[in-house]
């Protein structure tokens, strides 16, 4: 009963790891885009530069840079957004000197909102009345 135990524990462990190896090549649609400034996606502030964005798997966004490195985010559904050329945008927001990605979107009908992190939280409540709040709208290639 116990090796029946090990058996199907470990079975179960091969598929979950299988899955999650796979996840990131299932990525669906994407977009690459020049991003001139640093930016933060999660708890990690990415460089200016070259980066493919993609879906991945069903819930996540895959945000690869140019130096080989992968930062995974939820995507949430977002609201239909109207394009007037209907290409890709990246939507960022800024406080102060810190960029948020905080939107994708890949065409009209498929908008993503990424999830408010801890540091943006933050630096909306430490926006003082005469600080500014703007909305970085940043075409893809």
């Amino acid at each position: 009963m116990q090796s029946l135990k090990k058996f199907v524990l470990f079975a179960g462990m091969a598929a979950i790891g299988a899955a999650l190896a796979v996840a990131p090549a299932q990525a669906q649609s994407g977009v690459s885009a020049k991003i001139p400034f640093n930016f933060v996606l999660g708890k990690t502030t990415l460089q200016a530069g070259q980066y493919r964005i993609a879906k991945s798997g069903e819930s996540f966004v895959a945000v690869s840079g140019a130096n080989g490195t992968t930062q995974f985010a939820m995507r949430l559904p977002g609201s239909h957004v109207r394009t007037s050329d209907g290409q890709p945008r990246l939507v960022f927001t800024r406080y102060g000197e810190e960029s948020f990605l905080s939107k994708l979107v890949f065409s009209e009908n498929e908008v993503y909102d990424l999830p408010v992190s801890g540091r943006e939280k933050e630096m909306r409540a430490h926006l003082g009345s005469g600080e500014q709040l703007a909305v970085l709208i940043q075409p893809v290639q």
